[in-house]
């Protein structure tokens, strides 16, 4: 079973991306939605997104350095939340998919 976990800041957008996948077709297809995102990241928007790699797990910090890119940035990301979700539907039983938003406190 893979599973993605994204989570959000303040603000509502995503800034952290983590991804432990296995060799189901969600498995494979949850990577390639991360790898796509990424590649669009850095080839064009020229940001530089973290990637760490651990034990199988993907930890992916997206880059908001430039604050005039948010809009592109989020774009990009909010079209990987889609596909998640849309995986998420199709193959329920072989992935896990949390959007995690913080609490605001007032």
């Amino acid at each position: 079973m893979a599973e993605v976990v994204l989570e959000r800041d303040e603000e509502g957008r995503v800034h952290t991306v983590r991804l432990r996948s296995d060799e189901t077709a969600a498995g494979v297809a949850a990577e390639v939605l991360v790898d796509a995102s990424l590649r669009t990241l850095r080839n064009y928007l020229h940001l530089a997104p973290q990637v760490e790699l651990d034990r199988g797990e993907m930890h992916v910090t997206v880059d908001r350095s430039d604050p005039f890119l948010d809009r592109e940035v989020d774009a990009v990301v909010e079209t990987l939340v889609w596909g998640m979700r849309a995986l998420k539907e199709r193959q329920p039983e072989d992935l896990v998919f949390h959007d995690a938003t913080p609490q605001v406190k007032v």
